[in-house]
């Protein structure tokens, strides 16, 4: 195995691999040049050529505090090798950022808001922009449960998971449906058309892992490789739902999370509609309970039943998180 890794450095990106370190991320590699860590990311070619273009943006623009992507020698954001693909990065601060108290969502929010500042001026060919890619998601994702019901009413019996679906069918149908109707509301193609001019992206993974802190309290961001040409606001819904998910969460520390966003990206009317659309689609329930039924299995796994009881739970924040974003427009 150390062989490929050898290869892989060599012939990839021109460099001698010294010794080499395995993380729960990836190979930290001391090489002929300095540390790098090499990874196995989780992307599409596409979204690792838009994180490419997007690094590159917010490092001109002064946000430096991100895993900086090494080209291969051939100029490519990755390499292949058998069929898999690699990339090399600076390697991260090894702590992350406790996700425990208001205190570190509120330095998560800022950093968001400077992360996406930063992107002012990004332009990629890696970037397919779709101007009702969430309202059409959401209308899908609606059209979807209600044939799934249909089938469900039409053969007469019902698993443990068919009887959570009918539990929460109504209830749910009717936030989504809302959802859509406050993205329109809120205008969201036209927020994608002015995002895809002035430049912009959705890092679609902002939590956890993805942000480390360094000794001095510097937080740092990583894994890019999913990230999306969507609207910056999805980040901030996303990173929202975190924040009651893990914490006690309150109005109050959910007003401060967008003072700390908005004195890097200002949020307008409009956009706070947006987001109380964002934040009451049951995203998490929907999208589980669309994978079960796509892969249907004869037995019903209790691990699975769990997934779909709490992410339903937690899916009950989504009106009361709406009407906090609401009382504050």
């Amino acid at each position: 195995m150390e062989e490929i890794y050898e290869k892989i450095m060599r012939e990839g990106y021109g460099l001698q691999l010294r010794h080499g370190t395995r993380t729960r991320t990836g190979l930290v590699c001391r090489t002929d040049r300095g540390l790098c860590e090499l990874k196995k990311p989780r992307g599409s070619t596409d979204s690792l050529r838009l994180a490419f273009d997007v690094k590159k943006r917010l490092r001109e623009n002064g946000f430096a505090n991100i895993s900086r992507c090494y080209p291969t020698l051939e100029g490519e954001p990755f390499y292949r090798q058998d069929g898999t693909l690699y990339i090399l990065e600076d390697v991260l601060p090894q702590g992350t950022l406790a996700e425990d108290s208001v205190e570190t969502f509120l330095q998560g929010a800022e950093t968001l808001g400077e992360m996406h500042a930063a992107a002012k001026g990004l332009a990629s060919e890696a970037a397919h922009w779709e101007k009702n890619r969430l309202p059409q998601l959401y209308a899908k994702r609606r059209s979807e449960l209600a044939k799934v019901r249909r089938r469900n009413d039409k053969r007469g019996s019902y698993d443990a998971i068919d009887l959570l679906l009918l539990q929460y069918y109504e209830p749910y149908m009717e936030r989504a449906a809302e959802a859509e109707e406050l993205l329109c509301r809120g205008g969201y193609a036209e927020a994608i058309a002015r995002t895809a001019q002035e430049g912009g992206f959705c890092h679609n993974a902002y939590k956890g892992e993805a942000l480390r802190q360094e000794t001095d309290g510097r937080i740092f961001v990583g894994n890019f490789d999913k990230c999306i040409a969507e609207l910056p606001l999805a980040d901030l819904a996303a990173y929202i739902r975190r924040y009651f998910k893990k914490t006690e969460g309150t109005a109050a520390g959910i007003s401060a999370m967008l003072e700390r966003y908005g004195r890097h990206c200002p949020l307008s009317e409009r956009d706070m509609i947006l987001l109380q659309g964002m934040l009451l689609y049951p995203e998490k329930f929907l999208r589980l309970i669309n994978e079960y039924y796509n892969r249907r299995r004869t037995c019903v796994s209790p691990a699975m039943r769990e997934r779909l009881a709490a992410a339903a739970k937690e899916e009950l924040n989504g009106v009361r998180l709406k009407s906090i974003i609401a009382g504050g427009c």
